[in-house]
């Protein structure tokens, strides 16, 4: 919990984002609504009524631009997905809960612990918080699906990045003090998970410099996008932008997300749009089969481990840890493969010791295997089914011409799905990103172009089809 100034900040933010609203253009202000509260918004703190999801630092901004942009927004200016794929997978994502609790009406009880089984009451507010979930992707596609809305996404999390990094570079040289001093939020456990390689990784108010990092990582692939399109930020080059946004990736001490970003950088500077689709859609396809290989056995992880152990005995520790979480989970899963276990951490693996004590041996990392445990295999397709659409998307229209911007989106956007294989790092922003992906327009006819000017011409339109 946090203090007074957390929970004023949350209610300020729906005045911040009439503002917003009332200043910027549509699509802008619902940018900057969402990744600002994720932003600056305090963790661990919310507003929780009966009944109704918590409002916290996501479904606070979510609420505050599914309320106010369809208001603000011109004539003609939103645009509900007109895709069957999409409206389906949304429906079922939504739904889900409702099949969930039929099958998890009877409690769990492990020793001094009983966890409820799911009723009407429970299945009306899971339902509501997943709504809430795709609430921004639905903002994204029907707000964002043009070039335009590509290239402020970039600016914004550019710019985002550049006034971060004054907070990040204070915590990597002074220890996470930012969340404790500002909203009183303290976290067991969590500023010992920052400390790496003799110094601090950040947390500022994101809860975990994981979060940071893969951030930052975005942001500096958005700078390489723009770079390219030959677009300066404030005034400056965006490739001394991108320059600096790397030391500061660099500085905060996250291994996996430094290398994914310089596995894709190259990509976005140097490989034209309409060829990174095929890299793309690949690597979609490892990311929504990886539970299933994971569960088969496919996935080589001891030859990872062996790989690991060789940069940081450390991490080939952590890493460990995770696998063996995930195999107590995937187990867990078995038991209810379709629908899962439902809310209240049903889907947690669960003992009781010698001395009677009821202990959660699961800590949950990687956002796949808590949606597997919560919803099963089918709400897992319906969530991952929506972000990785945008790849199938971009992978049909490869023969047009494809922006820069579009392309350099997309490579954030699977810079984030990677992560979320170890991590859960899907939060609003992810799906901003993924709505406007999905929502993604290309030119009818190709032309041919300059390596480093955008593919596009003024009379794009978005165009949403299944």
């Amino acid at each position: 919990m946090g203090n007074m100034i957390a929970y004023g900040a949350l209610l300020i933010w729906p005045l911040v984002a009439l503002m917003l609203y009332m200043t910027l253009p549509v699509g802008r202000a619902t940018i900057w609504t969402i990744l600002g509260g994720y932003l600056l918004l305090p963790v661990l703190t919310a507003f929780d009524f009966p009944g109704v999801p918590p409002f916290n630092k996501y479904s606070v901004p979510t609420l505050c631009a599914l309320l106010l942009a369809p208001i603000m927004a011109r004539r003609g200016e939103f645009r509900w997905p007109s895709s069957p794929v999409v409206n389906l997978l949304m429906a079922i994502y939504i739904l889900m809960p409702f099949v969930t609790g039929l099958n998890n009406t009877v409690p769990i009880n492990v020793g001094t612990v009983s966890i409820p089984g799911m009723g009407l009451k429970e299945c009306m507010r899971a339902a509501f918080e997943n709504l809430l979930d795709i609430g921004p992707f639905i903002l994204g596609a029907g707000l964002l699906g043009n070039e335009r809305g590509h290239r402020d996404l970039l600016m914004a999390f550019v710019v985002a990045a550049l006034v971060y990094s004054i907070p990040i570079l204070a915590e990597i040289r002074l220890s996470p003090f930012l969340q404790r001093t500002v909203y009183g939020v303290m976290q067991s456990g969590y500023f010992q998970q920052q400390m790496r390689y003799g110094g601090f990784r950040s947390i500022v108010f994101l809860g975990h410099g994981l979060l940071v990092s893969t951030f930052c990582a975005m942001a500096f692939i958005a700078a390489i996008g723009l770079w390219r399109m030959r677009i300066r930020v404030l005034g400056f080059s965006a490739g001394l932008m991108a320059l600096y946004l790397a030391i500061i990736l660099v500085l905060n001490k996250s291994v996996g997300a430094i290398i994914l970003a310089a596995l894709l950088a190259p990509l976005v500077y140097l490989v034209r749009p309409r060829r990174q689709f095929g890299v793309v859609l690949v690597l979609a396809f490892v990311i929504v089969l990886y539970p299933a290989l994971r569960g088969a056995d496919v996935i080589p992880v001891s030859q990872v481990t062996r790989l690991i152990e060789k940069v940081s005995a450390e991490r080939a520790h952590s890493w460990s840890f995770r696998l063996k979480n995930e195999d107590m989970l995937l187990n867990r899963a078995r038991e209810k493969p379709l629908f899962g276990w439902g809310i209240y951490g049903r889907n947690r693996v669960l003992i009781q010791t010698e001395w009677g004590e009821t202990r959660d041996v699961s800590p949950t990392d990687g956002t796949w295997i808590i949606l597997v445990g919560m919803y099963g295999w089918v709400g897992y397709v319906a969530c991952f089914g929506l972000l990785t659409y945008p790849f199938w998307r971009g992978f049909r229209l490869r023969s047009k011409a494809i922006p820069i911007a579009s392309a350099t989106l997309m490579m954030m956007h699977l810079l984030n799905l990677l992560d979320l294989i170890p991590n859960s790092s899907l939060r609003p922003i992810t799906w901003v990103i993924a709505g406007a992906l999905a929502n993604m327009a290309a030119v009818g006819v190709r032309r041919a172009v300059a390596p480093n000017r955008t593919e596009t011409t003024p009379a794009m339109q978005p165009a949403l089809q299944g």
